[in-house]
């Protein structure tokens, strides 16, 4: 088997990883007791320890900062994506008998079938599952009904908590 397409890396693919990434994961939650107990330490330092006042500021702050990165973690990880080399680059990917293997101005990797310990179908992709812990997504826009069968084929399916 040989198949091979190109696509590229734009806000609407990262935007699909991200959302269909998110549905085999653990549900988020905030770091409520984390936040308390900084803005606690913050406190006691700020009104037990008067000569400290920057290292109760810098406690409370960074209260805040782990509150905002839990409520715009999506906005954030895009934000990251698209200020990446790689963004708005065309990917080639190739799927074959030695595994998937992606092609770009900037990153070039290549996943070993031993390498994949399994797979999960999301409503939009194929999430490969990697003997390293790893998750890799691919998009069903940029594969076809004999690659999305080659690849379910190649790489077993692996049990999940997705509620797609």
């Amino acid at each position: 088997m040989f198949f091979q397409s190109k696509f590229v890396l734009n806000r609407e693919h990262f935007e699909e990883c991200f959302d269909q990434s998110a549905l085999l994961g653990k549900k988020a939650a905030p770091r409520y007791k984390f936040m308390a107990f900084l803005v606690i330490g913050g406190c006691l330092i700020l009104i037990l320890v008067p000569q400290q006042k920057t290292l109760a500021f810098f406690l409370i702050a960074l209260s805040f900062v782990e509150y905002f990165s839990f409520r715009y973690r999506r906005a954030w990880w895009l934000m990251r994506q698209m200020w990446s080399r790689n963004s708005h680059n065309t990917i080639t990917l190739t799927i074959n008998d030695q595994g998937v293997k992606t092609e770009s101005l900037y990153n070039n990797s290549e996943l070993l079938w031993a390498e994949i310990k399994g797979m999960v179908e999301t409503p939009k992709g194929i999430m490969l599952l990697l003997k390293n812990g790893n998750k890799n997504y691919l998009s069903k826009a940029s594969l076809d009904e004999k690659a999305v069968a080659y690849i379910k084929l190649k790489a077993a399916p692996a049990e999940s908590e997705c509620a797609c």
